[in-house]
């Protein structure tokens, strides 16, 4: 009986030496595999962009945060990026960007006065078609309007949003404005009869008013033709430390096979040295 007893012990130390060797080593070569990892693959460096609400274009309310956030996001990432969007009011979101608070803000269109405070890329992440919306029953006959100096003979008033760019226009040109802090301001102002025009990119213009008045709202309004036609840019930080580099690594991106693969789906492909809208 004991001999049979000890037979089977060593039985069974030998199978637990089997099965604890087996184990060992494959618990080490997880250990190694893990441990193997990081060093493969460091984490990728995050961008953080400040922007604000412009829908469809730039929403924190849809996935994907918008058609041009998408297209944002869909560079940088191929690039080796991680994408951070801090949703700010929109003159904050410059201003913090220019100062070196973030990298960079878009979609901006190409200014004199901004080109000095901070850079631009070469290439655009869209164009912009600029509309003026106005009510039908305030002008019954129209309005012929192709370019914002049209306003002052005809004696408009334009009601527009802070650090949009038709601010410089106006201002160019003569032009009394009321300017306030938002789109639907703006759109509140110019439905209560306080303004003649509100000028806004036509597709963002539409969703708009669709979303701050009503569907119904759509039947009473209508639009000018194109005042202005722009290439928008991703702004990158003059005083960042990583702006600089990442305006010339989106450029080297966008003129890869890859870059320009996208550059066509999205329908800008060209740089901004070419075609450049000069504002009217």
């Amino acid at each position: 009986m004991g001999k049979r007893q000890t037979g089977v012990a060593r039985w069974l130390v030998m199978l637990l030496q089997i099965v604890w060797g087996t184990v060992w080593g494959i618990s080490g070569a997880v250990a190694q595999e893990g441990n193997a990892g990081p060093e493969r693959s460091q984490p990728k460096p995050e961008v953080l962009f400040a922007v604000g609400e412009w829908p469809p274009m730039i929403t924190e309310n849809v996935p994907g945060f918008g058609i041009h956030t998408e297209r944002v996001t869909e560079a940088f990432v191929a690039m080796g990026y991680r994408v951070r969007y801090i949703f700010l009011p929109w003159r904050r979101a410059y201003e913090l960007t220019a100062r070196g608070e973030y990298a960079a803000t878009f979609s901006w269109i190409w200014t004199p006065e901004r080109s000095a405070e901070i850079i631009y890329p070469d290439h655009p992440v869209a164009r912009a078609y600029q509309k003026g919306f106005y009510k039908k029953s305030r002008f019954p006959d129209g309005l012929e309007i192709d370019r914002i100096a049209d306003l002052d003979p005809l004696g408009l008033r334009p009601v527009g949003v802070a650090s949009y760019w038709y601010e410089v226009e106006f201002r160019r040109h003569g032009i009394e404005a009321d300017i306030v802090t938002s789109s639907e301001a703006a759109w509140r102002f110019l439905d209560a009869g306080r303004a003649d025009i509100f000028f806004e990119e036509e597709q963002v213009g539409w969703q708009d008013m669709k979303r701050i008045l009503g569907e119904e709202a759509v039947a009473n309004y209508t639009t000018t033709q194109p005042v202005q036609s722009d290439d928008m840019f991703i702004l990158f930080s003059r005083n960042h430390p990583m702006g600089p580099a990442l305006r010339d690594a989106f450029d080297r991106f966008l003129d890869t096979p890859n870059g320009q693969s996208m550059c066509r789906r999205w329908g800008v492909c060209k740089k901004s040295g070419e075609n450049q809208s000069v504002p009217n």
